[in-house]
């Protein structure tokens, strides 16, 4: 059942329904609902509370539900737990490049593992329940806000000077005395101590402070600004985290850039510690081990002026030269790429040799580019080496005979080579460190020689437009955090029509406001302000 409009019984003012104090008088008017609802009623001087009083509509229980600090905190709740899982397994953009991830989780943790990435725990941050948790949060927030903080404003903006006698005794510190005299020193004297003050009368309002009272808010501010520029991280072109692989000589365009942008690597270096580095790696170098001391990448980009042209062929124009090292990297436009790590698993070519039965070699030895490889080898005037298969990451031999191949990268390679010499001709099967005959009573075999590796860069690619806004959004939160904690909302009323009766209310340190105010009335010989509830208190442990 809804509320009514509440008239004052003393001085006649009407009030919004489910209002507490008198806006005009202060007097109190619904002590009932006071006592079901809200203890300190002067949190909101009073005011009504928009969750607090209406409840009959579908949008007054949606209101109520998001307004509530129960769901408040069990959203808080709900996303540190979350987040805190996330954490146990390492996220999907930390494991190896190339793995299926749900073999990867179940391989290395067997069950929960499987749970893990089931549940959406390995790409937690960019989950859609994630994501709804983060907005229900700063919808809570921002209903929690409104719903307490306009009250709130109104009840400060419009505030009376001139309050009921209730109001003074209600009041957590109080003092009366008969006369009046030294009043307008105390009054003088407290806005000696930057206090505002106002006047209708006899009565008097002093206050400041009244920005301690908007901390929390601007606690909400912040946080709200912080959550909308995480969850804009997940909208295309505002924040990229991209990896970049390159082998040398290879040329690319850069993720999410549109084709717009083109990297080329023109030279990996890799630097190592020698014996002259020190005894802090001699241990180490003693026992064969390569400790590096930097990496980095020479780059060429270059920017496509046919990007807008769809279908077009590149047309790149070079824009600039850099060498990318490890936290050090290169900035153009909104992108950032960083050296991140390096890779030389991959094989770049293998040189094998021929050999006859008696194990002599025949011609030239011939190396096989394993990017491009050539379907013909001239070993000499009669000998030729045909490849018939070729798998770069060889996982098994299918049904029908051919080889699969279970990545396109070149980290196990197998061949099928045809060796013929104008009469006839033999297969093999070469895999590393293996050699299988495919027919029978061959005259040849071909032996490994070496390898040469390719030094691939690993780059990542960032951009990030949300940082202004998380970085405000934290700098705000701290300013609503000093605000709360350091400023006092102190508010002192003066009443001199029937001798000297002072009231006063603050939002925290009664202790402060007690002292400050007892200095001054002991000066001009007035009864000092006792506390409400120190005298309740005192009261309470005489009976029990």
């Amino acid at each position: 059942m809804e509320l009514k409009e509440i008239k004052c019984e003393s001085c006649g003012h009407v009030n919004p329904p489910g209002t507490q104090l008198c806006q005009s008088c202060g007097k109190m008017i619904n002590s009932d609902y006071d006592k079901k609802k809200i203890k300190d009623v002067m949190r909101y001087d009073g005011s009504a509370v928009r969750s607090k009083v209406k409840s009959k509509s579908i949008f007054d229980k949606i209101w109520i539900f998001f307004t509530s600090v129960k769901v408040g905190v069990s959203i808080i709740l709900a996303i540190v737990v979350a987040a805190a899982i996330g954490t146990i397994f390492p996220q999907e953009y930390f494991i190896p490049m190339g793995v299926d991830p749900a073999d990867y989780y179940q391989e290395n943790y067997g069950t929960l593992g499987y749970l893990y990435y089931s549940l959406g725990f390995h790409n937690l941050y960019s989950s859609w329940w994630f994501v709804l948790l983060n907005g229900m949060l700063a919808l809570s927030i921002i209903s929690a806000s409104i719903d307490r903080g306009v009250p709130l404003f109104k009840s400060l903006k419009n505030q009376r000077v001139k309050k009921h006698e209730s109001f003074f005794r209600r009041q957590r510190l109080f003092t009366h005395k008969d006369i009046t005299e030294n009043a307008e020193k105390v009054i003088s004297q407290l806005k000696g101590k930057r206090y505002k003050v106002r006047q209708d009368g006899d009565n008097y309002l002093l206050e400041k402070g009244i920005l301690s009272r908007w901390g929390p808010y601007i606690n909400h501010t912040g946080l709200i600004i912080l959550l909308i520029g995480s969850m804009l991280r997940f909208f295309p072109g505002m924040y990229v985290d991209e990896i970049v692989y390159l082998n040398e000589g290879e040329t690319t365009d850069l993720p999410t850039t549109g084709g717009e942008y083109y990297v080329k690597n023109e030279g990996f270096i890799l630097d190592t510690y020698n014996e002259e580095s020190g005894q802090v790696f001699d241990k180490a170098l003693s026992q064969g081990n390569n400790i590096v001391s930097n990496f980095q990448t020479d780059i060429t980009v270059y920017e496509n002026e046919s990007s807008e042209v769809v279908g077009a062929k590149p047309d790149l124009k070079e824009i600039d030269t850099h060498s990318i090292r490890v936290n050090h990297p290169y900035r153009f436009g909104s992108y950032e790429l960083y050296q991140s790590s390096y890779d030389d698993s991959q094989m770049k070519a293998m040189t094998f040799r021929l050999e006859d039965a008696n194990g002599n070699a025949v011609g030239e030895n011939f190396t096989v580019n394993l990017d491009d490889p050539d379907q013909s080898y001239q070993i000499n005037e009669n000998v030729e080496i045909n490849m018939r298969a070729y798998a770069p990451d060889f996982l098994e031999i299918a049904d029908n005979g051919t080889l699969v191949s279970k990545t396109p990268v070149p980290s196990n390679p197998a061949f099928v080579f045809e060796v013929a010499d104008g009469e006839e001709s033999e297969l093999s099967l070469l895999q590393i460190m293996n050699s299988t005959d495919i027919t029978s009573d061959n005259e040849y075999s071909i032996r490994f020689v070496e390898a040469e590796q390719h030094m691939a860069s690993v780059l990542t690619l960032k951009k990030d437009l949300t940082i202004p806004l998380v970085a405000g959004g934290f700098v705000i939160f701290l300013i609503g955090v000093f605000i709360s904690s350091y400023i006092n909302h102190r508010r002192i009323w003066i009443n001199l029509e029937n001798g000297f009766t002072l009231a006063a209310h603050t939002n925290k340190n009664y202790f402060g406001m007690r002292k400050e105010l007892n200095q001054i009335l002991e000066e001009h010989s007035f009864t000092p302000v006792s506390d409400r509830l120190e005298i309740e208190d005192k009261a309470e442990d005489k009976e029990h």
